[in-house]
C-alpha cells in the first residue's frame, strides 16, 4: 500500500506515485493533491521524462487554476498569479510555459473558463494540441 490516507496524501507519497506504473488511487484524485504548496513539486513532475504520470500532473494543473479561478476569491488568485511568475522564472518546459500562458490569461478573463478545458480530463492536455484558448 503506498498511501496512508489517499485523500490526504503527503508530498513524499505523491513522489513515489509519479514514478510509479500505478494507477491514481482513488477517482479524481487531482482534487487532493492540487494545493498551494504542492505545485512547485507537480511542476518538477511535469518536466521530468521519468515521470510515469506526467500527462495527469499536466492535467492537475489545469484543473488547479481552473478551480482557482471559477472560485473568485482574489486573494487566492493573486497567490496563483505571483506562483504563475515563480514557476515562469524557472522552467524550460515547453508544456509549463503553455500552462503559465493559459492560466495568466484565464486569470485576466475569468470568462473564458470552460470546464472542458480547465476541469477534469483537460482537452488542453488529452485533446488540443493548438495552443489556442478556446472562445466562448
Amino acid at each position: 500500500m503506498m498511501f496512508k490516507d489517499p485523500w490526504n496524501p503527503t508530498q513524499k507519497e505523491i513522489k513515489k506515485w509519479a514514478y510509479s506504473d500505478e494507477m491514481e488511487p482513488v477517482q479524481d484524485w487531482e482534487l487532493f493533491i492540487y494545493k498551494f504548496e504542492n505545485i512547485p513539486m507537480i511542476c518538477t513532475f511535469v518536466e521530468d521524462e521519468q515521470c510515469e504520470h506526467t500527462s495527469y500532473f499536466l492535467n492537475t494543473l489545469y484543473v488547479f487554476t481552473g478551480d482557482t479561478v471559477r472560485v473568485g476569491d482574489s486573494g487566492k488568485i493573486q497567490k496563483l498569479s505571483q506562483l504563475l511568475d515563480t514557476i515562469e522564472n524557472t522552467t524550460t518546459s515547453k508544456e509549463l510555459k503553455l500552462w503559465i500562458e493559459r492560466s495568466q490569461l484565464l486569470i485576466e478573463y475569468p470568462e473564458y473558463y470552460e470546464s472542458s478545458y480547465w476541469g477534469l480530463c483537460s482537452k488542453f492536455v488529452y485533446e488540443n494540441n493548438s495552443g489556442a484558448i478556446p472562445k466562448i
